[in-house]
């Protein structure tokens, strides 16, 4: 499985299909996990560190780095390495405002928060898009790293950047939370019990289908692939980069949003993808292009507790499954 030395040949774990295919997209600029908290009170950084170091030892998925076979080219999981896998930067006041200027130049939104374009930033920055290289053949890449940011006005910015073979979306809630109960310095923890790829875990048969149901989800696959492919690019020689819509909800909006869910029996996931929808469709509406549009929606469901035996939501890892993709078009 490695050729790293024998004594490291028990701690090492190759990688599930699902992880396989991220460790492919990350690699183009696809499945970088980004978690950006602001804090008003200079942070305790010996006490940042230490609760990185307890979150973890909790997590096998976090205290592991990447290792790639140079004889055969499969990549596994090195678990508990010889050396730290967290990388933890302290991000000054003048480098922080120095990046801010850097990103602004760029075109970004005035209105747009110095958090929301550090977020944007991590989001785009992606150490493992050389799945060739040498540190990921020798000695292993790590899967996360954590910047301390210090920000205008008295604020502070704490940032991860996640492999998203080891922290999807609903992960990294979870790994959030840890994080203000360990900075609080609560005692217990969340300490897993193993590590796995979610292929493992899928209870028995399920994972099975007929021929017949295997070749229409091969047929809808391939029609969906070509529908999204095909989208055309006025410019394909930039550089590709990520940005972030945010949704930002008071109490009161958020309690008349549900209970009008409730009350016309719509799924809050409908209504979100509908209102995505309709914001794409507006920043598009002044556009002298009037050719067709397509949108494509996806959604995740947190799929731990289906599994056999059944994951908390305190087991790192991939545990998203994507339930539905579908295509809108619109004559603007």
């Amino acid at each position: 499985m490695s050729e790293t030395p024998s004594k490291f040949e028990s701690k090492t774990r190759a990688l599930g299909g699902t992880e396989q295919n991220w460790f492919k997209a990350v690699a183009g600029g696809t499945g970088i996990t980004a978690l950006a908290l602001q804090i008003s009170n200079e942070p305790n950084i010996s006490l940042f560190k230490k609760s990185l170091e307890k979150i973890q030892n909790d997590h096998p998925s976090l205290n592991s780095m990447l290792h790639k076979n140079t004889s055969n080219g499969s990549p596994c999981f090195i678990i508990n390495p010889p050396i730290p896998s967290i990388r933890l930067t302290i991000v000054t006041e003048s480098e922080t405002s120095e990046l801010l200027r850097t990103l602004m130049s760029h075109g970004s939104n005035e209105s747009v928060s110095p958090l929301h374009l550090i977020l944007e930033h991590e989001l785009n920055t992606n150490e493992w898009s050389d799945t060739t290289g040498r540190s990921l053949c020798m000695g292993g890449v790590p899967l996360w790293y954590a910047n301390a940011y210090t920000l205008p006005d008295h604020k502070w910015a704490l940032v991860f950047r996640l492999h998203a073979g080891i922290c999807d979306r609903t992960t990294a809630v979870s790994l959030l939370k840890e994080l203000k109960e360990a900075m609080r310095e609560k005692e217990g923890g969340y300490k897993e019990k193993g590590n796995m790829g979610i292929e493992e875990l899928i209870p028995s048969g399920k994972a099975k289908k007929t021929l017949w149901s295997h070749g229409k989800d091969m047929m809808a696959y391939s029609l969906n692939s070509v529908r999204f492919t095909n989208l055309k690019f006025k410019d394909v020689k930039s550089p590709r980069r990520s940005e972030v819509v945010r949704l930002k909800m008071n109490t009161q909006e958020t309690h008349m949003l549900l209970t009008g869910c409730k009350v016309r029996g719509i799924k809050l996931c409908g209504v979100l993808a509908a209102a995505t929808l309709l914001a794409a469709y507006s920043s598009k509406r002044n556009s002298s292009n009037n050719h067709r549009r397509k949108y494509g929606v996806i959604f995740l469901n947190d799929c731990r507790s289906y599994l056999q035996p059944s994951l908390s939501i305190h087991e790192f890892g991939t545990h998203l499954l994507v339930m539905h993709t579908f295509e809108v078009v619109h004559n603007v």
